[in-house]
């Protein structure tokens, strides 16, 4: 429960950096700065996901059932 805690803890940073530096670009005059900015923060969010997903999720669902390519 505390690495899902601190997944979410890591995405909200994420999500409020994003906020601050777009009011700081002026999504309006560059759009393009703008859009490089979303997708960074949506890669940024799906990597800790994913590393939640592989080292967290997958792990104990490995010790809970035998699987043979663990």
């Amino acid at each position: 429960m505390n690495e899902f805690l601190l997944l979410l803890g890591r995405i909200f940073l994420i999500a409020v950096l994003q906020i601050v530096i777009e009011a700081f670009i002026d999504p309006d005059k560059r759009p393009h700065h703008a859009m490089i900015l979303n997708v960074a923060c949506i890669m940024g969010c799906l990597y800790l996901l994913l590393d939640f997903i592989l080292n967290n999720v997958l792990t104990k669902l490995a010790s809970l059932i035998n699987m043979p390519f663990f």
